[in-house]
């Protein structure tokens, strides 16, 4: 179906709104069917941290609608949200996220508010996409590639208990505002994703680039974004908190590493020892950064794409690229690439079995997810 070129806002809000309302109800009632069915290993539960007061499930409606989703990270930022940071191992999880549990569960239980925001965050997300494809005069693709972020693999994290869909509808709505020269409301923006978590001060590089290209001086106020994580670094050495260096290496066995080096050492993995779980990461990489590189946006997005892959590779993680198709969700052109790729390869009038096919394969990890077998 052919698409106007530039598409109404109001049609951007109600699809975005749409998608975000199915998904949550359909990855919800996913989840509670499973915890009904799907028989609990407590050697996986118990293998990972802050499980040993965890309840055991049952069928009761709150552990169905919430208590299924508390697993892995979630567990962290509900803790943080509780807590603070009591434990040196917390703080590689950034504050922005646990801060908003913690102030919506005024209101709600704090795996409800956990869900809640992540739900908000995604509808942000598909509006902002949309919006976003717009203001690059981007024709006809912003439908699509809102409809492939929505079912991408590993997207049903976009409604888990996890900041990635806040991470990534700030980096959005704040490229959406760079573009419309706000450059204090980019800022603000940037500054929450860089809070959201690290990998989100990537963003200053594509509104470095905005700002060069409109040759407005005022745009050099998004240096405050990378001023923010230093000085948020820096609370954590005067307070007494380890280096971020010191508590991944000791506690997360992640050691900072060249970018080739993270992918010589994953590739020697997966033909030492082949797993399933590294392959789908090993392919994530390469299958993102390509499709980043097809999306044939403005060059900003291409070294968005490229600063945050790069990023990413620096972590040596083991086992090796662990939760990588998490980490590259919000690396938003990979959309936008594959449906120029659906269109080119003569299948852009099937691009919903396409996201059937995606969303299947979502179902599948996220049955693993809730089985305690997979760190998405």
């Amino acid at each position: 179906m052919q698409q106007s070129k530039r598409e109404p806002g109001r049609e951007s809000w109600q699809l975005a709104l749409k998608l975000a309302l199915s998904l949550r109800l359909g990855y919800s009632l996913f989840a509670a069917v499973a915890a009904w069915i799907q028989p609990v290993n407590w050697r996986l539960v118990h293998s990972n941290a802050l499980t040993e007061n965890l309840p055991a499930p049952d069928h009761s409606w709150k552990y169905l609608l919430l208590g299924v989703w508390n697993r892995f990270d979630t567990l962290w930022y509900l803790h943080i949200a509780a807590r603070g940071y009591d434990r040196p191992d917390a703080v590689v999880f950034f504050p922005l996220y646990p801060g908003l549990i913690r102030l919506m569960s005024a209101l709600v239980p704090p795996m409800a508010a956990a869900l809640l925001i992540s739900t908000l965050a995604a509808f942000f997300l598909f509006w902002g996409l949309q919006e976003l494809l717009i203001v690059e005069d981007v024709p006809g693709l912003g439908r699509r590639s809102v409809w492939l972020s929505a079912c991408w693999p590993a997207g049903f994290i976009f409604f888990a208990g996890y900041p990635e869909s806040l991470l990534a509808a700030l980096t959005i709505w704040c490229l959406w505002m760079g573009r419309r020269e706000r450059w204090v409301c980019a800022a603000v923006l940037g500054v929450a994703a860089a809070l959201t978590k690290a990998i989100g001060g990537v963003v200053v590089v594509p509104l470095l680039v905005m700002g060069l290209r409109q040759r407005r001086p005022t745009s050099l106020v998004v240096l405050v974004i990378l001023a923010v994580v230093a000085v948020y670094l820096g609370y954590l050495h005067w307070t007494g908190q380890a280096e971020l260096s010191t508590v991944y290496a000791q506690y997360w066995r992640t050691v900072a590493s060249a970018p080739w080096r993270t992918l010589w050492l994953s590739v020697r993995e997966l033909v030492r020892a082949p797993d399933a779980i590294l392959l789908l990461n090993v392919m994530a990489v390469i299958l993102v950064g390509v499709l980043a590189g097809m999306s044939r946006l403005k060059i900003e997005y291409a070294l968005f794409s490229l600063a945050a892959i790069f990023v990413l590779l620096c972590k040596e993680t083991m086992p090796p690229l662990q939760s990588m198709m998490r980490y590259q969700l919000f690396i938003f052109p990979a959309f936008v690439g594959m449906a120029r790729v659906l269109e080119r390869v003569g299948l852009g009038t099937r691009w919903g079995m396409i996201c059937g096919a995606f969303l299947i394969m979502n179902l599948g990890l996220l049955w693993m997810f809730l089985g305690w077998s997979l760190v998405v």
